[in-house]
């Protein structure tokens, strides 16, 4: 049965949250649903969709909160395509999305699926009455979706979990040395590996001063990412100094973005995620994809995703001490896991099976 959905997007951004919108778009076209982007036309998600010639709506932009005219602007835009179903992934878009389900008296259904954790209760009554419109609200793993029962008056019957998918098939590691050869990253030495935005969050500078408290030294970290356009260079100068300073250059590689990432992945022996808080770490199912274990910080979904003895180890967040420590046990016990199996700890992200789960979902 073919359904009929909109992906709504307000925000300007283009991170993960953005991203994942427009791919589960792409993919539900892909499978012979009719499907439509709205969103501001200058934005990145819109000329990202125009690219990939998804079919794209305008909006005008709309406000956080209570915004009745834009709402009912987009509820009759909406009721024109004979829309059944409105996705939205960003929490500035709950407002206008529980506004048009209750213009269409229920007839658009509106699913909410989390991007974020929740940094304090939402159990405010404005909030609890804006949720009651929404059909269901999705979450990206299992403690989400224990926080938002914890958090929120959003009935339990609501919340479900569906993860962010991964396109798995089209994540195709290669050989090691070709890998290494092609970044121009040394063949024969232990690597480290971080790929991500390079952002103080994201704890790159953290790995940097774990390097200086490791008894073992013959290892190099590649940094691998860009800082988010637009924004100031200072924390990159701080790691290039860092580096410097402490007479790393020789350990220490910085690539930019990569647009394949496993090629990025291929090189690396272990990849480190040292970020302070990961939602849901995308980086962590890609590096598993490639079959290359994962040495993550101990909050968020990461302790989820990373089954100790499985597919790799965790380390106390924001701790330099403790990385250094988990990073002489890997080079100490030469430490790994095999492949095949950190492959398939990670098979139920795979975007076919996320895809299942969604359209199970809105024809129920």
């Amino acid at each position: 049965m073919q359904l009929r959905i909109a992906y709504l997007c307000g925000t300007t951004g283009w991170g993960g949250l953005e991203m994942n919108q427009l791919k589960n778009a792409q993919w539900m076209l892909e499978r012979e649903h009719f499907v439509q982007v709205y969103a501001q036309l200058s934005i990145p998600i819109a000329i990202a969709a125009k690219q990939k010639e998804l079919p794209l709506i305008e909006i005008e932009k709309h406000k956080n909160h209570y915004d009745f005219i834009h709402a009912v602007q987009l509820y009759r835009k909406l009721k024109e395509h004979k829309i059944q179903h409105l996705i939205i992934r960003a929490t500035f878009d709950q407002s206008i999305a529980a506004t048009v389900a209750f213009l269409s008296k229920g007839k658009i259904k509106v699913h909410f699926f989390m991007e974020m954790d929740f940094g304090s209760p939402k159990k405010q009554f404005f909030r609890t009455l804006r949720y009651s419109f929404f059909t269901s609200w999705n979450c990206p793993l299992e403690y989400l979706k224990n926080q938002v029962i914890r958090n929120t008056h959003v009935s339990e019957n609501k919340i479900n979990v569906i993860p962010s998918g991964l396109e798995i098939e089209k994540i195709v590691p290669i050989d090691k040395r070709d890998a290494r050869s092609q970044l121009n990253l040394p063949l024969d030495q232990f690597i480290f590996g971080i790929v991500g935005r390079i952002d103080p969050k994201k704890g790159q500078l953290l790995a940097l001063e774990a390097m200086l408290k490791t008894k073992m030294t013959d290892f190099h970290l590649c940094i691998v990412g860009e800082k988010t356009t637009n924004e100031s260079d200072s924390y990159l100068n701080e790691l290039i100094n860092f580096v410097k300073e402490n007479d790393l250059e020789k350990r220490v590689h910085f690539l930019p973005f990569q647009t394949d990432v496993a090629i990025a992945f291929s090189a690396f022996d272990w990849t480190i995620l040292p970020s302070y808080s990961e939602t849901f770490g995308m980086v962590t199912i890609e590096s598993m994809a490639c079959g290359i274990p994962v040495l993550g910080s101990k909050a968020g979904g990461t302790t989820e995703l990373i089954l100790n003895e499985k597919n790799g180890l965790l380390f106390t967040t924001n701790n330099n001490a403790d990385l250094a420590q988990k990073m002489d046990l890997i080079l100490e016990q030469q430490l790994t896991f095999n492949k095949e199996e950190i492959k398939a700890s990670i098979l139920k992200f795979d975007h076919h099976t996320v895809c299942e789960m969604v359209e199970k979902l809105l024809l129920s």
